[in-house]
């Protein structure tokens, strides 16, 4: 091209016509614009984006059969997988016997899991004003047992022992008692997302505690002595939903 320049065209230019193109001057167009006849380029490549509803590249292909239609959607990656080549094995001196014995150098590749983007990726899609919602499959805990008010002698009895029969359940269980208000022991659980609370309060003298369920923001009074049996369930109710999806 004159003076060095590169035009770079898109695949889908080639052997259009009649187009509509930038005039070089504000709020100007050329009309009728034939690629090939009133200009030329260095190369073409795929480099237009795509929208949603186009159809599959392949569909007008020799022997293309594909009939659908592009979907975007919001995706996140919490893993990734490399093809490194020869690129380490070779600088290693890296060698493996292939199947007839035959000393080879290996093609390398990596694979993993981020941690972090598990929870990022959690936290993204289960959470509320007050923080977290965490499935129990990732939750530090499965349950807190929140007494909310720790100079009562009785209550505070009433949640050890409490914490000590859903801990003997095979539950992860984290016994809040904190010398602190009511309401910052229950903010603080909300923003860990800790799926499930149960409250031992006054109700508990007359044998009942509140269980808390994170994720749905509702709350029921339960027997304290059926709540360990009930919350099992429903943590393995919770187990098979995640392991189905």
């Amino acid at each position: 091209m004159a003076g060095g320049l590169t035009v770079v065209v898109d695949k889908s230019l080639e052997g259009r016509k009649n187009l509509v193109a930038g005039a070089n001057k504000l709020d100007y167009h050329l009309r009728n614009v034939v690629p090939g006849r009133d200009f030329t380029w260095t190369l073409s490549a795929d480099i237009r984006s795509v929208n949603e509803g186009e159809a599959c590249p392949q569909a007008g292909a020799s022997g293309g059969a594909c009939s659908g239609k592009l979907v975007v959607g919001k995706a996140v990656e919490v893993g990734h997988i490399f093809k490194l080549g020869y690129k380490y094995t070779e600088s290693m001196g890296a060698r493996v016997l292939d199947e007839n014995g035959k000393e080879v150098m290996p093609i390398m590749g990596s694979y993993g899991i981020g941690i972090e983007r598990i929870l990022t990726a959690a936290i993204e899609q289960s959470h509320d004003a007050n923080g977290f919602c965490l499935p129990v499959t990732i939750a530090p805990f499965t349950v807190v047992v929140t007494v909310t008010n720790v100079a009562d002698e009785a209550l505070r009895k009433v949640g050890e022992t409490l914490a000590q029969e859903l801990d003997a359940a095979g539950l992860d269980v984290l016994l809040d008692d904190r010398d602190e208000r009511a309401g910052v022991k229950f903010k603080d659980a909300d923003l860990v997302g800790i799926p499930y609370r149960i409250n031992v309060g006054k109700k508990a003298a007359g044998g009942q505690v509140e269980l808390v369920t994170r994720a749905k923001s509702a709350s029921e009074d339960l027997a304290l002595d059926a709540v360990v049996a009930i919350l099992k369930e429903r943590v393995e109710e919770d187990d098979l939903l995640a392991g189905s999806a």
